[in-house]
């Protein structure tokens, strides 16, 4: 695939993208993998969640789309990790 759109449980700088689902972190992970670029969609609940899986490391995401309800820190802070941030 050229882009993969994601979705995710959590997202953290230190954790990366996370999920409950041990089988859902597999099959995302085989999308990143098939990917050139990777854009994750996130409202802002998710971010500075850790859940269970690992799916990928933040370094895998190209853009997190989220919405305006983010904590500023918390996006300059994946900013600041090489990921794009974009508000909606």
């Amino acid at each position: 695939a050229d882009v993969a759109v994601l979705g995710t449980n959590g997202l953290t700088v230190e954790h990366g993208l996370t999920t409950p689902d041990l089988a859902e972190a597999a099959v995302k992970q085989a999308i990143i993998a098939a990917s050139h670029r990777v854009v994750v969609l996130a409202d802002h609940t998710k971010l500075g969640r850790v859940d269970l899986a690992r799916v990928a490391p933040l370094a895998a995401v190209d853009t997190l789309v989220t919405d305006s309800g983010v904590d500023a820190a918390v996006a300059a802070e994946v900013e600041e990790a090489g990921v794009r941030v974009v508000l909606s």
